[in-house]
């Protein structure tokens, strides 16, 4: 396994300082890179998906296929050094997408093959404690110098999730209003395994929030699919998502000049 991860390393392209303090802030921005941090952050995973789809893990590790052909970005609290956000890239060519994770779930090769430096982000996850939206704001505008400049990535594509086990209501909601959002914020991609969700029983007024992380991409000036895939190994549903990564570098000069 580890000459496998080693094989993979010689491929990456990693910025030259790997931890970055971020200024003004709790956190400590760095790069997987080495073994025992990927099944660092393989364990983290592992807590998170399994508290919010109520899955087991063997050896609480979340692995699978891809992990070895990513590169991994962590969010740490900068005191305690925990891991407090996570997700992972890979970069693709459009001819390559078919063996992307979301080409699995969505009818994406007709409409993407044609499409240069396409960005596959998945697996994202936030500890509890930190779910307010900062730590995955910080988690981002770390990311977006790797992704604009060193990958230089032109379109960024994923899945975002929500669970179903005793969240039926807010999946419902979540559900309905992404069928209402306008055209420019929809993108037409069919789901491999489309999945309804039903009006619920009962319901409270926090469950009509939309999940942070679906607030975050919408807020990037990203699309998401009306058709949702239902995961069955993780009980939950998830939407495809779009976004021209100029639109990130917009946000992320805004964002630095308002930090001036």
């Amino acid at each position: 396994m580890l000459e496998k991860f080693n094989q993979y390393r010689q491929t990456w392209t990693l910025p030259l300082n790997r931890h970055k303090t971020t200024n003004q802030t709790q956190f400590r921005f760095e790069w997987v890179d080495n073994l025992k941090e990927l099944q660092d952050v393989q364990r983290f995973r592992a807590q998170q998906f399994s508290k919010q789809f109520g899955i087991h893990f063997e050896d609480n590790l979340d692995q699978d296929i891809y992990d070895f052909s990513c590169e991994h970005a962590v969010l740490r609290e900068k005191w305690t050094g925990e891991i407090v956000a996570y997700t992972r890239l890979k970069l693709f060519q459009g001819h390559e997408i078919a063996q992307s994770y979301s080409a699995h779930e969505f009818d994406i090769v007709p409409h993407l093959s044609h499409l240069p430096n396409v960005l596959e982000i998945g697996r994202t996850c936030v500890h509890p404690r930190f779910r307010n939206g900062k730590a995955l704001s910080t988690l981002w505008m770390n990311l977006a110098p790797k992704v604009l400049w060193s990958m230089r990535a032109k379109y960024l594509m994923g899945c975002v999730s929500i669970h179903l086990q005793d969240n039926l209501a807010r999946a419902y909601y979540t559900h309905r209003q992404i069928q209402q959002l306008s055209d420019t914020k929809t993108i037409d991609i069919r789901s491999k395994k489309i999945y309804e969700p039903e009006y619920p029983e009962f319901s409270f007024p926090q469950d009509e929030r939309m999940p942070k992380l679906f607030q975050m991409y919408l807020s990037m000036q990203s699309k998401l699919s009306k058709e949702a895939f239902f995961d069955d190994k993780f009980n939950c549903l998830d939407y495809f998502v779009f976004l021209e990564v100029n639109k990130i570098a917009t946000s992320f000069v805004m964002n630095k000049m308002a930090q001036r």
